[in-house]
């Protein structure tokens, strides 16, 4: 199960939020709570995060509620937006005109400045995803909390989508999505579910 942090300030005032250290504001906590209830009704063998901050917070929430502790995931941080860390999309554009064009044109040809391009982002989270599963069985259910561009690569990569075809997905603060794994391979069971947050924080 791959879940996406909830809501902090800089996801509340559009600006890029790649591995600066922002914690959830107060919305972002209710949807860590809401999300946790959810998670709850199922039994769970392991949960693993990112270590930013944001994500650690949902996962203590999860990690409570489903009585397993968190094990901290380098490989599931978000992407590394190097001078572009806390910049609007206007900032961007701007600022950073050919970035901005090339990024919404074909966004898998892009590195940011001083940061990581989609692909390495996409070999790292792949290659954690990967060795989480391993340390398991088939039958576990593990929760892997992560990020925005992190969960969307490593859908990318089950599905065999292009990376130049990223930005036609979208992905909600606090969303689940669901990956069977057995011997026959992997299947995308849930994406970007959001049917457990109540209406005033979805």
């Amino acid at each position: 199960i791959l879940v996406r942090h909830g809501e902090t300030q800089w996801n509340r005032s559009n600006r890029f939020q790649g591995q600066n250290d922002i914690p959830l504001n107060r919305r972002g906590l209710v949807q860590a709570g809401q999300t946790a209830r959810a998670l709850a009704q199922n039994p769970c063998r392991a949960v693993y995060s990112s270590p930013l901050i944001r994500t650690m917070q949902v996962a203590e929430v999860i990690s409570q509620a489903v009585d397993r502790p968190v094990s901290k995931v380098d490989g599931l941080k978000e992407l590394d937006l190097g001078d572009l860390e806390g910049v609007s999309g206007d900032e961007m554009r701007d600022g950073w005109r050919q970035v901005y064009d090339a990024w919404r044109e074909n966004p898998a040809d892009v590195s940011m400045p001083n940061g990581e391009s989609l692909a390495q982002l996409q070999e790292r989270a792949w290659q954690a995803f990967l060795n989480v599963e391993a340390s398991h069985q088939d039958e576990d259910t593990l929760i892997l909390v992560s990020h925005n561009f992190a969960i969307r690569t490593i859908v990318c990569k089950l599905l065999g989508v292009p990376l130049g075809n990223f930005h036609k997905m979208t992905l909600g603060l606090s969303s689940i999505c669901a990956i069977d794994s057995d011997q026959w391979g992997r299947r995308l069971v849930t994406y970007n579910s959001i049917g457990h947050l109540s209406a005033r924080y979805k």
